[in-house]
């Protein structure tokens, strides 16, 4: 594969839990990144693993890698910047009505189909890493001054976090599911086997949340995620179905298409519409976040796809 990008010289090595394992240069940078930006969350492990979470090194290590990456990521799609603000709420909510339902992919085609139980299991192993702490990255877009916006993305997260209770949380399903056909649930057992697209959307979002000057584009991606999950979790939940599974093995995915509906619409009449009448200099800002998100989760979905189809052929 062609590097997108060049990082500086690491100076250490990482482990890996497979001999056999030889990640690229990207992949190297990409779980780097995430293992810094990991940082500034409690994962409930030794305190020790906390000593150096503002560490000069690894704020200079991260930065390294992130501003080349960051900048390549940007020369990937267009950026909308001279849309008038009427222009771009109808851009955000046609863009809406059709990634809540969008015709079938190949991709989706295949998991619905054709996908084998060991590729459906690498799906829910890969998809843990996020999974078992799901909306970790959006709290940190919940504080500051109170308005209207602020406490619409709040009650996406609330009901992310089962309202404070932790049977209720959506992670607490994404367990069971692993639970149920034989995986770990432990955090980040299956790190090792995420691809650099999926990591690098991880990360991103990690820099959209750290930096508040990207809030405008966090939450117009936010709005991608909401907006198009259901149609990913129909699709899971019909692989599943296709496999004869219990739903022990398959109920975070009804969950989420029940509940990420309300969220989607919410997102976009209650966020990302009243957002560009807030900062309509910068409301362009919402649709790149937009587009990026739907573009890097296309990107990573296809990196799991052909993991899972030699997964198919091998087995």
């Amino acid at each position: 594969m062609t590097e997108p990008y060049r990082h500086r010289q690491l100076g250490f090595r990482m482990q890996f839990q497979r001999p056999s394992d030889r990640p690229t240069a990207t992949q190297i940078s990409q779980r780097v990144l995430y293992k810094i930006n990991r940082l500034v969350f409690f994962w409930y492990d030794d305190l020790k693993n906390y000593s150096n979470d503002r560490s000069i090194f690894l704020a200079n290590l991260r930065d390294a890698i992130e501003a080349p990456w960051q900048a390549w990521e940007l020369q990937q799609l267009p950026v909308r910047r001279d849309l008038a603000i009427e222009e771009i709420k109808e851009a955000i909510r046609a863009q809406a009505a059709y990634d809540v339902d969008p015709e079938l992919s190949e991709p989706a085609k295949y998991m619905r189909n054709s996908m084998s139980l060991k590729g459906y299991k690498y799906l829910l192993a890969v998809g843990s890493v996020d999974g078992l702490v799901e909306a970790s990255r959006q709290s940190r877009v919940c504080a500051g001054a109170a308005n209207e916006v602020m406490c619409a993305v709040f009650r996406v997260l609330m009901e992310e976090y089962g309202t404070g209770r932790f049977n209720k949380k959506h992670s607490t399903f994404y367990a069971a599911m692993m639970r149920e056909l034989g995986l770990s649930d432990e955090t980040e057992r299956y790190l090792h086997l995420v691809p650099w697209q999926s990591l690098a959307a991880m990360n991103h979002n990690f820099l959209l949340t750290e930096r508040r000057r990207h809030y405008l584009r966090y939450l117009g991606g936010l709005t991608f995620f909401e907006v198009n999950g259901p149609s990913v979790y129909r699709t899971y939940l019909a692989a599943a179905q296709n496999l004869g599974l219990s739903e022990g093995a398959s109920g975070y995915w009804a969950l989420h298409i029940k509940e990420d509906e309300r969220h989607g619409r919410q997102m976009v009449d209650d966020v990302a519409v009243p957002l560009v009448d807030m900062y309509p200099q910068d409301a362009w800002e919402i649709l790149l976040g937009y587009d990026q998100e739907k573009f890097m989760g296309i990107r990573a979905g296809e990196a799991v796809l052909q993991q899972i189809k030699k997964i198919d052929q091998e087995h």
